[in-house]
């Protein structure tokens, strides 16, 4: 569990990256250094523009070391320098000081990451005057990198992929939300709740859809999903919906009885699977169990293939070297025989 200065720096983070309109989704702890993933989407086209990985330290021992304008950020294992330097998506660090709140970064590129004099050690050197995230860091965040649609499209996938193994595992992720149905801004809270069988944890997702219905917006957050409410939360919610839509009150028996003979059980199946619990007209609340689509299989099956370490070897002939020298051989006894016949020809 993450100790409390490094979730107020995720937090921060997180509600920057909202007023700057940006998507903010917190990632899955692992032992290489991701923390969250950015997402900038076009308000206009509606297209994706920008995907990032973002690596956050936050507390005043990362500002102990400042030199010429720089935060030196220390402590980059080689594991940490692969990893970076070849994700699929930009990765950035973002250093945050609990004290005055500053929060500056840095790309984690082969060019900032820096060797120590002797080798030993890596460093990055982060400029106190790259504030996270001002109209300039924003411009230069945008133009980090400018991928291929396709290509924009797996990386989505991609950074969404633990989750999905947790599911395929036999863990369970469940989203849970509540829209503020009467506000046109879109406002509300969506976080999802991930037990991978270890720990539970919580990951917040700081957007507004303003105009639009959150069941619609779902499936485009979570295209590798399906969606099934959670039987257990919904049901004293579901039951009062019974009373009221197929049964009556018995005060002597103290029993509830069905106009139409339809129980509990069969009152539920007919129910919409996207439905809410709705309180009071002003909040509609969501909490749904999610499933591997075909997508979400799909991708998993494609990106253990590509994940693999030339896969295609298994591919090539036996023997190549051999093969490609008599290639070689027959290419130049066929380029002599046709030199001949020009020479045959002009003479």
């Amino acid at each position: 569990m993450a100790n409390a200065t490094e979730r107020i720096g995720v937090m921060h983070c997180a509600e920057i990256a909202e007023r700057n309109k940006w998507m903010f989704r917190e990632q899955p702890i692992n032992d290489i250094g991701i923390d969250a993933h950015m997402e900038f989407v076009d308000s206009k086209s509606g297209k994706l523009k920008q995907l990032l990985a973002l690596q956050i330290k936050s507390g005043k021992y990362w500002f102990k070391e400042e030199k010429d304008g720089y935060i030196i950020f220390r402590d980059i294992n080689e594991r940490q320098y692969n990893y970076w330097t070849t994700n699929s998506l930009p990765c950035i660090v973002v250093l945050y000081h609990p004290d005055d709140n500053r929060c500056i970064w840095q790309k984690l590129t082969k060019e900032t990451i820096e060797r120590a004099k002797g080798g030993k050690g890596l460093f990055v050197k982060v400029p106190l005057n790259q504030i996270f995230l001002n109209d300039i860091s924003n411009q230069q965040l945008l133009s980090f990198t400018n991928l291929p649609e396709h290509v924009t499209n797996y990386n989505f996938l991609l950074s969404q992929k633990e989750f999905m193994m947790i599911i395929r595992n036999g863990g369970t992720v469940k989203l849970h939300s509540e829209e503020w149905v009467n506000k046109c801004s879109g406002r509300g809270t969506t976080e999802l709740i991930v037990d991978d069988g270890k720990s539970i944890r919580n990951y917040l997702y700081l957007y507004c859809f303003p105009f639009t219905l959150y069941t619609e917006f779902f499936p485009k957050l979570f295209p590798w999903a399906k969606f099934s409410v959670d039987e257990d939360y919904y049901e004293e919610y579901d039951k009062t919906l019974w009373h009221e839509d197929n049964c009556f009150y018995d005060k002597d028996d103290d029993e509830w009885y069905t106009y139409d003979g339809v129980t509990f059980e069969e009152y539920r199946q007919k129910l919409d699977p996207m439905r809410s619990i709705d309180h009071s007209g002003e909040v509609a609340e969501y909490m749904f169990i999610l499933s591997l689509n075909e997508l979400g299989k799909s991708f998993l099956t494609v990106n253990e293939f590509v994940s693999q370490n030339h896969a295609y070897v298994a591919a090539r002939p036996k023997k190549t070297k051999r093969l490609m020298l008599t290639a070689l051989k027959n290419y130049h006894a066929w380029l002599l025989k046709m030199a001949l016949t020009y020479m045959l020809q002009i003479l």
